[in-house]
């Protein structure tokens, strides 16, 4: 029998895990760590260094646990490079990618909750594609959750996002800020390479010139603007004022078949995005030189 209720929790669990949400031990895990807040049982677990603590809790915060979220993930079939005519963007990895990162960030976003935060500050986010397996792909976001001193659990209401560290989010603050929302945009583009980049490359007199590749130029910036546009659809759907602490990763793969070359690239940004929230409070701005 108790065989049995294992075998059927973990179908449940993975059942769970495939509409996007969280496997039933971390649900349990996260709420017996809710049940014990305001306890002397409470105990907390935090990427937050001593003073990025120190400065959250002047900003009124508490820090409530550690979350984190993660998705592995399969790119599907798509027509390849060798498959289209020319270049552009391959949508079926760019969809892929933000797929990805939408379940890790939403189960991030669950954890929080389960503790009833009001926020995870500090996010760190990874993307990792592995050499094990053909079109594998992980997106991790770990961050801390926090809950406004004093406040009540947040009731039907995801926590915001912040990949701000604790000293900018408490900067933040005092100039009249808040954190709303933890935005990204990605584009994977492939471009042919001219006859002129692939003299350059490996031809007989090209490859002693120096010269710019244009095509290859210009395909960074036709992916560019496609991850910042989708980010900023992102912050103004959330009516944010702007964005902060963007963060930009770039990846590259060459591509070489049936006499066909080209470049491969994966493009990502992300930052948090921030409304107005009262009035501004005045910031001491001193010079200190290290002694010794």
């Amino acid at each position: 029998m108790r065989q049995q209720a294992s075998n059927e929790r973990d179908i449940a669990s993975q059942a769970n895990v495939a509409k996007g949400g969280l496997p039933l031990n971390a649900i349990d895990r996260l709420r017996e760590q809710a049940s014990k807040q305001g306890t002397p049982k409470h105990f907390f677990t935090s990427d937050l260094s001593v003073n990025e603590l120190l400065l959250t809790h002047q900003c009124g915060f508490e820090p409530l646990g550690q979350v984190m979220g993660s998705s592995i993930y399969h790119v599907g079939w798509y027509a390849g490079p060798g498959w289209q005519w020319g270049s552009g963007e391959l949508t079926v990895i760019t969809e892929a990618y933000r797929e990805a990162r939408v379940l890790a960030m939403s189960r991030l976003q669950q954890e929080a909750q389960l503790l009833g935060a009001d926020g995870v500050v500090g996010v760190r986010l990874t993307q990792v594609a592995y050499d094990w397996g053909s079109g594998m792909i992980e997106f991790m976001a770990i961050g801390t959750a926090v809950r406004e001193t004093g406040a009540p659990a947040l009731a039907n209401q995801l926590p915001f996002v912040s990949g701000l560290s604790g000293q900018d989010h408490y900067a933040l603050r005092r100039i009249g800020f808040k954190p709303v929302g933890f935005v990204v945009g990605n584009c994977t583009w492939f471009q042919y390479a001219s006859w002129q980049t692939q003299n350059a490359m490996g031809g007989i007199f090209g490859a002693f010139v120096n010269q710019e590749l244009w095509d290859f130029t210009q395909a960074v910036y036709a992916s560019r603007e496609l991850a910042m546009d989708r980010m900023e659809l992102e912050s103004r759907r959330l009516n944010a004022s702007g964005i902060v602490g963007v963060v930009v990763d770039s990846s590259y793969d060459f591509y070489e078949q049936n006499n066909q070359r080209g470049l491969i690239l994966h493009f990502t940004a992300w930052g948090t995005c921030v409304v107005a929230d009262g009035a501004q409070a005045e910031i001491d701005i001193s010079a200190v030189v290290p002694a010794g």
